[in-house]
């Protein structure tokens, strides 16, 4: 996954390519994303589950509050848009934040970056956390 990103970024450099998706797909492939979503719900889903949606929202909006607060932190710092370092911060996935940065105009390869480094992050420094937090919990 990380190799053919790195690889594109790196081609995409030494020959100062400048690639652009045909008309309409980008809008074709955020409704195939927002079908696909969809379609792991139903109704039964949401009647059985109302505290899990409860929590999963709180915690959704938690998220999303501290990564505003953060890419304002940040763009005070470093007086890059504002708006793309949200939206690179935001939990969701790299393509769906890469395709709104596109649609919304913002910097692509910022957004795309910073989603990947926040799934680097988590993908190397949730479970050291989590057996941490579980030793501190157990004693």
């Amino acid at each position: 996954m990380f190799g053919p990103l790195l690889l594109s970024a790196v081609v995409s450099v030494v020959w100062d390519l400048k690639i652009g998706l045909p008309n309409g797909a980008s809008q074709l492939g955020q409704l195939l994303i927002g079908s696909g979503l969809g379609c792991h719900f139903n109704r039964e889903f949401f009647r059985r589950a109302p505290s899990f949606l409860a929590r999963t929202l709180l915690g959704t909006a938690l998220t999303m509050l501290i990564a505003a607060l953060a890419a304002l932190g940040l763009s005070a710092l470093t007086h890059l848009d504002v708006r793309s370092l949200t939206l690179g911060m935001m939990p969701g996935g790299i393509a769906e934040m890469s395709l709104t940065a596109e649609v919304l105009q913002l910097s692509v390869p910022l957004v795309t970056a910073m989603q990947v480094m926040r799934l680097l992050f988590v993908l190397f420094l949730a479970e050291p956390l989590y057996r941490r937090w579980n030793t501190r919990s157990a004693d």
